[in-house]
């Protein structure tokens, strides 16, 4: 696909797989080109480090708070995590196209990935080792990957796609991929790869990398709501942390303390046993191991 026939599908779908109006166009078209002929292009401050709040003294602050947290604290699903010894199909494949931008799409690690890594359920997706952990009466057993969303046990709802969402245009966390998604998503981690090596990561606010902190013991994870392609490219590029906001109006931290309140703990989804194993897995795994199985490796090269 073009450049043009790119940038449309990525407006589509971030635009939850609709397509904007004649004026809705005309609107955006005409403030884009007013912004290009009065500004330069806007870029965010860079996030001191040295003046940036402690991140679990950041969730008691009433305002949105940008903070850090560690690269390999980082997760956006539960089997693959960041950092160098970790796995995660989108920080390889950027790893790739931060050493060689041409690499053909076919041949990056996601594609294999997503050949590889194509869990029919959501126990299978959710668990490294699902026959063994999740019992066959588990509704996780009975949901279907290709109908919903990815979630948590403390998710509000089991999420499905929306209606009007192309089975070959969804962008689910796992294989199979359909052909314009994986070259959509090779072409973002690209040109986010090439934004960052040029300009470093500025971010304005309403960009910034998003999500919850969850706590066991002396630990934490921040469990990423919004960026995680950003925290691919960070980690690939060789950054230990990352700047993230913890906004207001949103969870800001979680506890196995809080278990039996989780949504999808009472309404029977996950057992208390369950989330808790999940909980667990998310401390004790970071995707190296999952894709050795898958014949991935892990580390720098995914090879």
């Amino acid at each position: 696909m073009t450049e043009a026939e790119l940038a449309r599908l990525y407006e589509f779908i971030e635009g939850g797989y609709r397509n904007p109006s004649a004026l809705g166009r005309l609107r955006k078209g005409v403030s884009k080109r007013i912004r290009s002929l009065l500004s330069a292009p806007q870029r965010g401050a860079a996030v001191d480090p040295a003046r940036a709040v402690d991140p679990l003294g950041a969730v008691y602050r009433p305002e949105p708070v940008d903070t850090f947290v560690p690269v390999t604290s980082c997760r956006n699903v539960t089997l693959f995590g960041f950092g160098p010894q970790a796995f995660d199909a989108w920080q390889a494949t950027a790893r790739q196209l931060a050493s060689e931008p041409a690499t053909p799409v076919e041949e990056t690690v996601l594609a294999r990935f997503a050949a590889k890594f194509q869990p029919r359920t959501a126990a299978e997706l959710l668990f490294s080792s699902p026959r063994a952990d999740v019992p066959e009466s588990s509704p996780l057993w009975r949901i279907d990957t290709a109908d919903v969303r990815f979630f948590w046990p403390w998710s509000p709802e089991v999420r499905p796609w929306p209606a009007n969402a192309p089975a070959d245009l969804r962008l689910p966390s796992h294989g199979p991929l359909g052909g314009k998604v994986l070259e959509l998503e090779v072409w973002r981690l690209k040109r986010l790869v090439a934004s960052v090596k040029e300009g470093g990561y500025r971010p304005l606010p309403q960009d910034a990398i998003r999500g919850t902190l969850l706590i066991l013991g002396d630990q934490f994870r921040f469990i990423i709501r919004a960026g995680f392609h950003r925290v691919a490219v960070l980690a690939a590029l060789g950054h230990d942390e990352v700047p993230v906001r913890l906004a207001s109006g949103a969870q800001r931290l979680m506890s196995l303390d809080q278990l039996r309140t989780w949504p999808l703990v009472r309404e029977g989804v996950f057992s208390p046993e369950l989330a808790d194993l999940l909980v667990d897995r998310l401390f004790a795994e970071d995707g190296s191991e999952m894709a050795e199985r898958l014949g991935l490796g892990a580390g720098k090269d995914g090879a």
